[in-house]
């Protein structure tokens, strides 16, 4: 299953068409369609369905191998057991998760039982679908969105927006805020609509994936050697949290070099509970970047400092 590359900005996703538009040949003016969709916070799954049943499902793994989850996947009620009009072969790809509500839910009948409750529904759907027994999984309230899909015996369509419809049809969920763009202006303003739901979706979200809807297109463009020319990810800005650093340890890594780490007053960013965070380097504390110009004003960074924490790309705890 693929990883994508990340823009973190509207400029960077004018460079994004600029250079599809380069390696096609393709004019600025000339016509050019992309897909948008959110980016689901969950757990990749993949799912393998020969001759119109369900046999076999994995998670993504490495992207190459995943761990196989298949008697767990058919305790959640949005993945079909059985398609009809399919191809023979067909692999589709989409996103475990659990809504708001539902992790609300789980987590108070946790609790009542004395049992764990989970940081985060990221972290709820990815413990529940890993399960041994398919009957603790069975139990937990578990969705899947279909997105993409990999190995096929005939095409679903000839374009990303048609084989999503063909998937919707086939009875797999899809995201209903997919829409087709023109381009870099019309993507960026499905992203601002998206972001603007963001806190009333319901379920967890970390950004907008764009592609080339033009599947012929795809394959033209292929891949980089870990990530599609063909997409990209356009991430919401890092939620902010102010906390107090309490101390300041050193890290010694598998190489020898030194990491300096911020011990924290422990404080929730982006639904998950942190406590440490990276300092990169003594220049860095310094409040200078790795050029020696100054950063956060030259202001360094001491142990009793309020700081603000952020988690880079919704996962790294880092200090700004």
């Amino acid at each position: 299953m693929l990883s994508l590359a990340n823009a973190f900005d509207a400029e960077e996703v004018t460079e994004f068409d600029a250079r599809i538009r380069k390696y096609l040949g393709v004019g600025a003016d000339a016509p050019l369609a992309y897909t948008a969709e959110p980016k689901i916070d969950g757990l990749s799954l993949s799912l393998r369905y020969e001759n119109g049943l369900l046999v076999q499902a994995a998670t993504r793994g490495d992207g190459a191998v995943g761990e196989n989850v298949t008697a767990n996947a058919r305790t959640i009620q949005d993945i079909p057991h059985q398609i009809d009009e399919a191809p023979d072969l067909l692999e589709v790809r989409g996103e475990v998760y659990m809504s708001h509500a539902d992790f609300a839910a789980l987590n108070e009948r946790q609790a009542e039982r004395g049992g764990k409750t989970f940081a985060n529904p990221r972290n709820a759907a990815a413990g529940s679908l890993r399960q041994l027994d398919a009957e603790i999984t069975r139990a937990r309230p578990l969705r899947f969105f279909a997105y993409a899909w990999g190995a096929l015996s005939a095409p679903l369509a000839e374009t990303q927006k048609g084989a999503i419809d063909r998937l919707a049809k086939l009875g797999f969920v899809t995201n209903p805020l997919t829409a087709l763009c023109d381009g870099p202006s019309d993507m960026v303003a499905h992203y601002e609509e998206i972001e603007a739901q963001r806190a009333t979706l319901g379920y967890d979200i970390d950004g907008v994936v764009y592609k080339v809807d033009d599947l012929a297109l795809q394959e033209r463009l292929g891949f980089r050697s870990t990530t599609p020319r063909w997409a990209i990810a356009h991430k919401f800005a890092a939620e902010l949290a102010w906390t107090r650093l309490e101390g300041i340890d050193i890290q010694v890594g598998r190489t020898g070099a030194l990491s300096p780490v911020a011990r924290l007053q422990p404080v929730t960013v982006g639904g998950v509970v942190v406590s440490n965070a990276t300092l990169h380097n003594e220049d860095y504390i310094k409040g200078l970047d790795s050029k020696g110009a100054e950063i956060r004003g030259g202001k360094d960074i001491r142990v009793g400092d309020w700081v603000q924490i952020y988690r880079a790309g919704d996962v790294i705890p880092k200090v700004a």
